[in-house]
């Protein structure tokens, strides 16, 4: 049913700290607390208060405003104090736990949060987690970067029986793939178990082309016409593939190199202008504009 004014509020009934050490013969007002959170009944005939052993009168011998008890006579020195806010009661406040009183065997256990609804750390919020209704997200936007500080890290399948990353302090870190481990980290470098495949990136051909090495280890582009290698962009020292170089339908197409581009011998090779001929320059980017390169000249 409806009702007039505040609706009850369901509860338990709740001691209310003893006050009686205040009592002087002179003060009349104090405040109510339950276990040191302020308390307020919310009406004086919400709480049941004894002075003495006798049982006071609602809004005759106090009143309440919010969590102060006002006494139409001040208690006297030495007189004892009990009272109980009643559960039933028209409950005027939340009452809020004091500090660091609430521990985790006061939670249900799971703690189940809905779609969206967040755990946040940090002073501005910095870490959320959550659960976004498609995704699980950790999502961390304050200062610094996210650290997991652990011996171990264990990166397994949502059944929990199969491994899919592992990391050891001191020790590998290593990638599987269906539960099989791939790739290992040692001391000397990497162990590979399985063959390892590089894409081949087809280029643009024009009058200059010019290689990212960003985008491949492995290029490769058709020819329309007399081409020049500009010296390419991107190299990272170390980085190894290969180039393969196509004529079009016409062939008879020539092709121009870079100095950073060193052939055996000091000499840019010669292409193959058959028609559709491939010849293929494998190269490792030694230093800065010092590119070697082997050629293998129509490849059939």
């Amino acid at each position: 049913m409806a009702y007039i004014g505040p609706e009850p509020k369901l509860g338990r009934n709740r001691e209310v700290d003893d006050i009686s050490s205040g009592f002087n013969g002179s003060t009349t007002a104090f405040t109510l607390a339950v276990s040191g959170s302020n308390v307020s009944p919310g009406t004086a005939n919400d709480i049941i208060v004894s002075l003495g052993g006798v049982i006071q009168n609602p809004n005759q011998d106090y009143t309440i405003a919010a969590s102060t008890i006002t006494f139409t006579t001040a208690p006297a020195s030495g007189l004892s104090f009990f009272a109980v806010v009643l559960g039933q009661s028209v409950d005027s406040s939340v009452v809020s736990p004091a500090d660091g009183s609430v521990t985790g065997t006061k939670l249900s256990s799971p703690l189940d949060l809905v779609d969206n609804q967040k755990i946040r750390f940090g002073t501005g919020n910095d870490l959320e987690i959550f659960h976004s209704g498609s995704n699980s997200m950790i999502k961390d936007t304050g200062t610094g970067g996210l650290n997991l500080a652990t011996s171990r890290l264990n990166v397994n399948n949502a059944a929990d029986n199969e491994n899919m990353i592992t990391a050891t302090e001191n020790g590998a870190v290593n990638l599987y793939h269906d539960n099989v481990k791939k790739l290992e980290t040692a001391s000397g470098g990497i162990a590979l178990t399985g063959g390892a495949a590089a894409n081949i990136t087809a280029l643009s051909d024009g009058a200059t082309i010019t290689i990212d090495m960003a985008t491949a280890c492995h290029h490769s582009v058709t020819l329309g016409g007399n081409r020049t290698f500009a010296a390419p962009s991107n190299q990272a020292v170390g980085q190894a593939g290969s180039i393969f170089i196509t004529q079009d339908g016409t062939g008879s197409r020539t092709a121009a190199f870079n100095s950073a581009f060193k052939f055996v011998g000091g000499t840019a090779p010669t292409l193959t202008t058959t028609a559709s001929a491939t010849d293929r320059i494998d190269y490792i980017i030694k230093s800065s504009n010092v590119i070697h390169c082997a050629v293998s000249l129509d490849v059939k």
